[in-house]
């Protein structure tokens, strides 16, 4: 065999195992849609306890039920304490609601205001759909907590999503969300989230406990821990103000 098919033969298997290399990696978008994939069903309905924390002190606690379709329709209802029991919060699109249940009240939201007071913006609960909202590219890998993780950058479409760059590390493995910061235009950072106590739920493993650290603020942190969940079939009509308005209304 003479050297130049020695040569051609060596390139060649190099080739073929850069190629199969370069097809096992997956795209940044890719990442991002089994990542958010893995966290939610399409549908479902949760319950999930909120605990706002305040110069390292717990300063409050809800209790919420919350019902998802799809990425544009979302409900959520106070379930505790007594004094918020009944509110709830409609997302059809980009339109945000509240309701008062003592007056029937309905009043327009912004999906950058905080829920009930926690770190936990209307988005994160209800509004953000990160592959619809956010462009993806990948940054390398790094360890993240003893994990090998895909590191994502996200830039915001358009300026209707509450935060104009996401950091964010998925779980090489089994893509589930790691770790997230959240960043102004300006490269200021508002806060981290941390993705812990995997369980199964729904008959898939799941981040059950989501903390979000407020950057700005030394010791503010709110705390969701998702207790429940259950895949379901959900009809439109329940997501519309006629729904709400007819929940409220007095026997």
């Amino acid at each position: 065999m003479n050297a130049m098919r020695i040569v051609g033969i060596v390139l060649a298997v190099g080739l073929i195992v850069v190629g199969l290399g370069w097809a096992q990696q997956p795209t940044a978008e890719e990442i991002l849609k089994k990542s958010v994939e893995s966290s939610y069903p399409e549908q479902f309905v949760s319950v999930n306890k909120l605990e706002n924390f305040e110069k390292g002190q717990l300063s409050s606690a809800y209790e919420l039920k919350v019902f998802k379709k799809g990425s544009d329709k979302a409900l959520l209802e106070v379930l505790t304490p007594e004094d918020a029991k009944g509110q709830k919060i409609l997302r059809v699109g980009d339109e945000v609601v509240i309701l008062f249940p003592e007056n029937c009240r309905i009043v327009p939201l912004s999906a950058r205001q905080n829920v009930l007071g926690t770190s936990f913006t209307i988005a994160d609960v209800l509004r953000v759909d990160l592959v619809k909202d956010y462009n993806a590219k990948l940054l390398g890998t790094e360890r993240v907590r003893d994990r090998l993780a895909y590191k994502l950058e996200l830039t915001a479409k358009d300026e209707t999503v509450p935060f104009a760059r996401i950091l964010y590390w998925a779980d090489a493995e089994n893509f589930l969300p790691l770790q997230s910061e959240f960043y102004t235009e300006t490269g200021r950072l508002l806060r981290r989230a941390l993705y812990e106590e995997r369980k199964q739920l729904a008959g898939a493993l799941r981040p059950t406990k989501i903390t979000i650290e407020n950057a700005l603020e030394a010791g503010t942190k709110t705390v969701m821990t998702l207790l429940e969940m259950e895949i379901k079939d959900l009809p439109d009509s329940m997501f519309t103000k006629e729904a709400l308005l007819e929940s409220c209304k007095k026997p």
